[in-house]
């Protein structure tokens, strides 16, 4: 018997290293594949950073001019899409001796817009009126009339304040009406140049 075993012992040693040889390579093999799909998996789980959008919703604020028969007249910012009537009430709502019939509280306000609430009795003037909405239109609705109207509707004349608005009625008392709008230009601290800018949004009918 131990002459048997010693004259297979060789073989048998072999075929156990063989076969672990064997079983080694196929675990090794297993784990590869094992650690494939793992990774892929991790990857695929990986989440993606959305690129974020440039563009921006614009949220400009409107920049409006309240005059005349308001409690507070003055410029106040507005909120996209506000009416008139949102503009009034920035301005301490109308004042007492306003008419109410004159004014549109439903019509949107865009930038730079002067709203002007008229007075019971004024005639001839267009409560709210914008410089782009009088280019538009090509009347003279919108227009100012320097031969009638009074200081606070001077005042909603680009570029008039109350110093040139009074100047221009004290002109207008002392040498008479209007007949050109280039006689403007004759009243203190007011140029040809000015008169030539104030032209489309002055009349003097």
């Amino acid at each position: 018997m131990l002459e048997k075993w010693q004259a297979y012992k060789k073989y048998i040693i072999g075929v156990a290293v063989l076969l672990v040889a064997i079983g080694l390579f196929f675990f090794n093999q297993d784990q590869e594949e094992a650690a494939v799909p793992t990774a892929a998996v991790a990857k695929e789980e990986t989440p993606v950073k959305e690129a974020k959008g440039t563009d921006v919703v614009s949220t400009k604020m409107l920049i409006v001019d309240v005059k005349g028969a308001v409690n507070k007249p003055g410029v106040y910012e507005l909120a996209p899409d506000s009416r008139v009537k949102d503009a009034i009430l920035k301005a301490g709502g109308l004042s007492s001796e306003a008419d109410v019939k004159l004014l549109n509280m439903a019509q949107k306000v865009t930038d730079e817009m002067v709203v002007y609430a008229g007075k019971v009795g004024e005639e001839g003037l267009t409560p709210v009126t914008t410089t782009a909405g009088a280019e538009a239109t090509g009347t003279d609705s919108s227009k100012i009339n320097i031969n009638t109207a009074d200081a606070t509707a001077l005042q909603t004349i680009p570029g008039i304040g109350a110093v040139k608005a009074q100047a221009i009625i004290d002109h207008r008392e002392k040498e008479g009406l209007f007949t050109t709008i280039a006689d403007l230009a004759k009243v203190s601290g007011i140029g040809a140049k000015t008169v030539e800018r104030l032209s489309e949004h002055i009349t003097v009918e």
